[in-house]
Formats: structure tokens, sequence, C-alpha cells
């Protein structure tokens, strides 16, 4: 467990920039993973198709075959417009 001053987050967050899959229900939307922990992930989303207490699914493929792709249940956080975007936080309930 890594907690800084700056940060008192229990987890480490990992900055990249990589696209992901979110599902919700029957709509399916393309997003851009922005940042992600052992707990969850920022996404940055086009239009504000989401809410706080959304249920979804994301996938976000590795392309690589050392790496699985992570697949899993979460729920929706939050969601700010951020430059003409939407970032959605996102908490990881069941990972597959």
């Amino acid at each position: 467990m890594l907690i800084t001053q700056d940060d008192r987050r229990a987890f480490h967050r990992m900055a990249i920039e990589t696209g992901v899959k979110v599902t919700k229900g029957e709509s399916e939307l393309q997003g851009i993973c922005k940042d992600l922990s052992s707990t969850g992930m920022s996404i940055q989303l086009t239009d504000k198709s989401l809410k706080a207490g959304d249920q979804i699914e994301v996938l976000l493929d590795t392309d690589h075959p050392s790496f699985p792709p992570l697949n899993a249940q979460a729920v929706v956080l939050r969601l700010l417009e951020q430059d003409g975007h939407y970032l959605a936080a996102i908490e990881f309930t069941t990972v597959k």
C-alpha cells in the first residue's frame, strides 16, 4: 500500500492513455482510460452518457499476449466535465 503526502489514496494510480470499451445495458461506448489503479479507473468520454450510480462493464484490451485484457464490472462514482470532454471516475466491483 502506497500513501504519499500529496495523494491520500490507498493504492497508486498508473497514468495511461489507451482505449477502453464501456458497456451499460445494451449500450456500448468507447472511451479513453486516463489512469488505472487496483480499485478503479478514470475514463474520458465524448458525451454525458453515464451518471453517478450507473452499473457498467469495462474492457481494457492490452493487445499484448503477455498481458490479458482487464474485464470488470464497475460503478460510476462521478462524472465531471473537463475541456469539452467528460471524465468518469469508476470503482471496480468485480474483476473477471
